[in-house]
């Protein structure tokens, strides 16, 4: 169990030389603190709801042209607000791409500085 955006929830916490390897292909800078978090499709949509933001909308449009459903939404990442992490990465357990796709995916929203 993980506390993710102050609610309780079944965590499994995606491995850190997973994460390393894929940010070597993005940046040379080092890598910040990232913590990446498998969550239930339930829980997962949970918290995109209780996220949702105009920005969000605005990246979106921008990204791929037209504002999302949680359905089709993979993963998101945003500031760390709790712990000793930078950022964190929520990945729903049933997605539609592979994990390491998702995971450079994500993970290029830092290194450009889309947060």
């Amino acid at each position: 169990m993980g506390l993710v955006e102050g609610i309780e929830m079944k965590t499994e916490r995606i491995p850190k030389r997973r994460l390393t390897a894929a940010w070597k292909t993005l940046s040379n800078e080092p890598m910040p603190k990232v913590t990446a978090l498998r969550v239930s499709d339930d829980d997962f949509n949970h918290v995109l709801h209780h996220r949702h933001c105009v920005e969000d909308d605005f990246r979106e449009l921008e990204e791929w042209g037209r504002v999302l459903s949680t359905k089709g939404t993979d993963a998101c990442v945003f500031n760390g607000e709790e712990g000793d992490a930078d950022y964190i990465i929520l990945v729903r357990e049933n997605p539609y791409h592979s994990l390491d796709e998702i995971i450079v995916h994500e993970l290029s929203h830092i290194a450009r500085g889309d947060l």
